[in-house]
């Protein structure tokens, strides 16, 4: 690639990139001189040789990308950073003013509001984040989101409990309250969820809904780490650093205790769950 050329996406072709984040050091290490990217326009991650021009470019779009951001509602900016997932933005796009379904970019259906209202966990879940990404419903979008994600959330829909603990503990659009971010965030993490043991482990090392406990974090995101979550591994060590020996080998062993009792609470409903099925066939 040119260095007067701008950054293409090998999948769709567009222009429309920004940097992403290395998934691990080893991606890293195999790609000396290039960097990871993300599209815009159809989500693929690529990594590429930086281009020369793209930087240019991206100075001259940036004071007019500022002004656009100043226009938007607070309400958008503060609930925009949340839908994004690790090192991009899901291509998911926001509902009607009539409040139908969303449509995802390129030939992705939205999410079925007759699903949604029928049960569907995962419909629920979609259609709340796509409400949250319609700037101009405003305040409206956000209760209509915030209704999907309670229905998700009560569900067991992981996902959205952490979008909705997050969306308390921001308080962008709805009343701020610690208490609930920590309920949703911690039901997720105990469910098993890794991001939401990486949330549940901030949480605690910030003190957030709950006293501060820098053991209690290294925990948490020990486990996350353990469920292969790179941001759990880089959270972990850097809590790690600051934890002196004795409170190591303490946040260690509770890390093994909490996995035990987890395991063991979800074998037990497990069996239980078979029980009630025998049961009911041999009625």
């Amino acid at each position: 690639m040119s260095g007067s050329k701008l950054l293409s996406c090998p999948k769709c072709g567009s222009t429309d990139c920004r940097e992403s984040r290395w998934r691990s050091h080893q991606e890293k290490t195999d790609n000396p001189g290039r960097h990871p990217y993300r599209c815009l326009t159809c989500a693929h991650r690529f990594v590429a040789a930086r281009a020369g021009a793209l930087a240019s470019r991206r100075g001259l779009t940036l004071a007019a990308a500022v002004v656009v951001l100043i226009a938007l509602s607070l309400v958008a900016g503060g609930t925009a950073w949340m839908l994004a997932d690790d090192d991009g933005i899901h291509p998911l796009a926001a509902n009607g003013p009539d409040g139908g379904a969303g449509i995802a970019s390129g030939n992705e259906t939205g999410p079925s509001v007759e699903a949604a209202q029928g049960g569907d966990l995962e419909a629920q879940y979609r259609l709340g984040r796509a409400a949250l990404l319609n700037t101009a419903r405003g305040k409206e979008a956000t209760l209509e989101a915030l209704g999907w994600l309670k229905r998700a959330s009560e569900g067991g829909h992981t996902g959205a409990m952490i979008l909705l603990g997050k969306l308390y503990r921001s308080g962008v659009g709805i009343t701020q309250n610690y208490e609930l971010a920590a309920r949703w965030i911690a039901a997720a993490a105990e469910a098993g969820d890794p991001e939401g043991m990486v949330e549940y482990g901030r949480l605690h090392r910030s003190g957030i809904g709950m006293t501060q406990d820098a053991v209690m974090a290294y925990v948490w995101f020990n486990r996350a780490a353990a469920a292969l979550n790179m941001e759990g591994v880089h959270e972990r060590d850097s809590v790690a650093i600051k934890l002196t020996p004795e409170e190591l080998k303490r946040a260690q062993a509770l890390s093994l205790e909490l996995e035990e009792a987890l395991a063991g609470g979800t074998q037990a409903d497990e069996q239980d769950a078979a029980a009630s099925s025998l049961a009911s066939g041999g009625n």
